[in-house]
C-alpha cells in the first residue's frame, strides 16, 4: 500500500516477522557467546581475509546508528545483479542494520578490496523478493530452501516462493559512482598472523627441548 507520503505500507502478509517464530529456528545472537561468533567473519576480514569471503558471497555493510550516529558494521551473504546487491536478514527486522540502512539509506559496501556507496531500499514488491530469492537458491535450491524454512517457519520451495517471499526481510542496495559517505572496515589486523607464526615457532622450540631433556643419556 503505498501512502500520500510515498511511503510503502505492507499488507498483513507482507510484514517480516519479529522474532517469535524465529527464535523456535534460528536463535538471534543475543548472548556474549554468540555476537563473539557473530563478530567472527568480521575479525577475518580485518585479518585481510576479505577475498575469501568474497569467494563465499560475504561482505560487510556499514551503517549508521540511527540512535548513536556511530559506524555499525555486519558481514552478510549477499547475490549481486549487475549493480544491485540483494541481502536478507535471517532474522526479520531484528538485526540493527535493518533498523540502522532504513533510518539512513546511504551504506557503505565492500566486497573482497573493493568500497563502494550504496544506497538501501527495503524490497516490498513481491515479483522482485522473489527474483532475489532465486538470486541465492540458484545454484543450491535444495541447501537454500531449508535454509529459508528456518528463517520463516514456513515451507519454501520453488512453487510457492513467490507466496512467502512477503515473509523474509530482503534489502537492495544499490550501487552508486558516489564515494562512500562512510570509512570501510579497516584491514589492520594482518598482524595477527605473524603474532600466531612467532607463538607457534616459539611451541616447537619448546616441545623440542623438552624432548631432548627427557631422553635418557647413551652411555659410552
Amino acid at each position: 500500500m503505498m501512502h500520500t507520503n510515498g511511503t510503502v505500507e505492507r499488507t498483513k502478509h507482507e510484514q517480516p516477522l519479529e522474532g517469535t517464530q524465529l527464535g523456535r529456528w534460528l536463535p538471534y545472537p543475543g548472548s556474549l557467546a554468540g555476537k563473539l561468533a557473530a563478530r567472527l567473519p568480521l575479525l577475518l576480514f580485518r585479518m585481510g581475509l576479505g577475498d575469501m569471503l568474497m569467494a563465499l558471497r560475504l561482505m560487510v555493510l556499514t551503517t549508521r546508528g540511527r540512535k548513536t550516529g556511530k559506524l555499525r558494521r555486519a558481514m552478510l551473504e549477499f547475490r549481486r545483479h549487475g549493480r544491485k546487491v540483494y541481502v536478507v536478514s535471517a532474522w526479520g527486522n531484528k538485526p540493527q542494520w535493518v533498523h540502522n540502512a532504513a533510518a539512513n539509506p546511504d551504506v557503505t559496501v565492500q566486497i573482497g578490496g573493493r568500497v563502494q556507496h550504496a544506497l538501501a531500499t527495503a524490497v516490498t514488491d513481491r515479483a522482485e523478493a522473489t527474483r532475489a530469492l532465486n538470486l541465492f537458491r540458484q545454484k543450491a535450491p535444495a541447501r537454500y530452501d531449508l535454509v529459508m524454512e528456518r528463517m520463516i517457519a514456513r515451507p519454501v520451495n520453488g512453487h510457492n516462493l513467490r507466496e512467502v517471499s512477503g515473509d523474509f526481510t530482503i534489502y537492495r542496495l544499490d550501487l552508486t559512482e558516489q564515494p562512500p559517505q562512510m570509512p570501510p572496515l579497516a584491514v589492520d589486523l594482518r598482524w595477527l598472523w605473524l603474532a600466531g607464526l612467532a607463538v607457534l615457532t616459539a611451541l616447537v622450540i619448546t616441545l623440542i627441548v623438552l624432548g631432548n631433556k627427557t631422553q635418557p643419556e647413551r652411555r659410552l
